[in-house]
């Protein structure tokens, strides 16, 4: 039989459950990650007055317009060429090279480049906050200290930039399976994310979170085991 007590207890210890929930969902989101770039934010490079979190990337109106791009708001990269992925087990052919591209041709791996290339500032926005049209930044490098500086996250521009890291922006179907020989079907990967049936960037990496226990490497899968290579590779 419930008592006062008892039933008090008890709402105390499922408050409690409830808020330990409550928490575990916030931290996987993006505000306890590197790309909160808000005066909340943790990580070297943020604002020094800007409280709106989504604002860097994305927009409700006057958004950047292509249909690869979420009301996109980050200023895209002139940048004319990256470079593609070259190697003789590479079998994919229509890797194509993710420079010089417009608004309404830009690939999902450009959404990233528009900050990781290192040429555009963070704070580039199309459609600045209303709330603060201004947003000043500390912790980064070069004009207003809003660039992401050299080192691992800045991948850089020109014909070699992304020639040694792995290959974007090609076709992942079963024609490629059967030519490696070495791929999992498309319709059978897990975690990992196929845009238009193109793999880029996003398609391991997550910008909103990480499943790496760091939270560093916004990766959709963990790394422990070799999972991610996996998720795709079958070796």
């Amino acid at each position: 039989m419930y008592t006062p007590t008892k039933s008090a207890a008890l709402a105390a210890v499922l408050l409690g459950l409830f808020a330990a929930a409550s928490t575990t969902a916030i931290a996987a989101g993006i505000a306890d990650t590197k790309h909160n770039l808000s005066v909340t934010g943790t990580g070297t490079i943020k604002s020094t007055d800007q409280t709106e979190i989504c604002v860097f990337c994305h927009t409700p109106h006057d958004a950047i317009k292509n249909d690869n791009i979420p009301l996109w708001n980050h200023t895209l990269s002139s940048t004319a060429s990256y470079g593609t992925y070259a190697s003789p087990t590479f079998n994919a052919t229509d890797a194509a090279d993710i420079g010089g591209v417009t608004e309404g041709t830009a690939a999902v791996s450009n959404l990233c480049l528009s900050c990781h290339d290192g040429t555009v500032a963070v704070n580039s926005m199309n459609n600045p906050s209303n709330a603060r049209p201004t947003t000043t930044m500390t912790g980064g490098s070069g004009a207003g200290s809003a660039f992401i500086p050299a080192g691992n996250s800045n991948l850089g521009t020109g014909a070699t930039a992304l020639k040694n890291d792995h290959p974007v922006n090609f076709t992942y179907d079963g024609a490629l399976v059967t030519a490696d020989g070495g791929l999992k079907n498309p319709a059978s990967l897990t975690g990992v994310k196929l845009f238009n049936n193109k793999v880029q960037c996003a398609s391991c990496h997550d910008p909103h979170t990480s499943q790496d226990p760091t939270g560093m490497a916004f990766l959709r899968v963990s790394m422990a085991g070799s999972t991610m290579c996996l998720a795709c590779h079958n070796k």
